[in-house]
């Protein structure tokens, strides 16, 4: 695997559980034998759905199906992930999320499923820089001056949701490392927290680069850092979050899940597929194009491995930080 994903696949101890039940066992042999359903949490457009779509047409050549994609949106995610992880473990409803599926449960105990009881990790599909971006018009060119700004005077910062990486991420950073008392604005997504930050309605915001990134183009936001091992090529002059003086946060994520019981041959299968898919030169070009990467390739077990630790670390943000869910 490449050094910029070795981070992705951190060993720990402990695995998301993997035992399939005799008749799912039995169902493997033919799969897939119809219509594989990628069930997405969020809106379309965003980058979760956009990973997923790219992922659908990609996978299938190797699986020989057609494959859907389904948004059910909702409850930060949940939505998607309570209807998948009570559907048939045979395969063929498949779960595309991102942390959220990790920080929901952290939140609340009523978020309807536990991540490591009722699903098997397949594989990480993408990953995607968060950046922390402010109004044109807000007198600050750095991080440092930022800080300074929401010392002086409360700020308001929008994010893509209570619960959603933007806003854990963003108020561990804002009220937490640097001890302010900002207010989050949380948004229906990403699109609607970037046009409250580009028309100043909230003046700062945290966001996948995916969604900020056409708005500093625009010039209608200033992007002051971002969570990234290294700078981005789209934006050569703005610093990571290390360079700039504070602790590294893990960049977003977006991968494959299915229900818990799934027979191992038909995970096999999918994380065989999906590992095709992110091998395709077609593939990685259409991620990076949406200021993603691919992920390299790995297997359940490696993926399993690195959402214990996510889980670990998330659970930790949600308990420093006091978040609340919304739902």
């Amino acid at each position: 695997m490449s050094s910029a994903f070795r981070w992705l696949f951190a060993a720990v101890p402990v695995a998301f559980t993997t035992m399939p039940t005799p008749a799912a066992a039995a169902a493997a042999d033919n799969y897939p034998s119809k219509v594989v359903r990628i069930v997405v949490g969020f809106p379309a457009a965003g980058p979760a759905d956009i990973a997923a779509r790219l992922l659908a047409a990609g996978l299938q050549e190797p699986l020989r199906q057609s494959v859907i994609v389904d948004n059910r949106t909702g409850a930060g995610g949940n939505i998607a992930a309570q209807l998948v992880s009570k559907s048939a473990p045979d395969g063929y409803t498949v779960l595309v999320a991102t942390a959220s599926l990790l920080v929901n449960p952290a939140l609340s105990a009523s978020a309807g499923y536990d991540p490591a009881r009722d699903f098997i990790p397949v594989g990480v599909i993408a990953t995607q820089a968060n950046a922390l971006a402010v109004t044109s018009s807000l007198p600050v060119a750095t991080l440092k001056d930022l800080q300074a700004l929401a010392k002086k005077h409360p700020i308001t910062y929008a994010t893509s949701g209570v619960g959603t990486t933007s806003h854990l991420s963003a108020t561990y950073l804002i009220n937490v490392l640097w001890g302010t008392k900002a207010t989050a604005v949380p948004y229906r997504g990403a699109g609607p927290a970037g046009i409250a930050v580009a028309t100043g309605e909230t003046p700062v915001a945290f966001m996948t680069v995916t969604g900020v990134l056409p708005l500093q183009q625009q010039g209608k936001v200033k992007i002051l850092g971002v969570v990234s091992e290294k700078r981005l090529p789209a934006l050569p002059k703005v610093p990571t979050m290390s360079e700039a003086g504070y602790p590294q946060l893990n960049p977003s994520w977006t991968a494959v899940f299915v229900p818990a019981e799934t027979p191992a041959t038909v995970v096999q299968k999918l994380s065989d597929a999906v590992n095709t898919v992110l091998a395709t030169p077609e593939y990685r070009d259409k991620v990076a194009s949406q200021a993603m990467v691919a992920a390299s390739a790995s297997t359940p077990k490696q993926v399993a491995d690195y959402m214990k630790a996510e889980t670990q670390l998330w659970n930790r943000i949600v308990k420093t930080t006091g978040a609340k869910p919304e739902y």
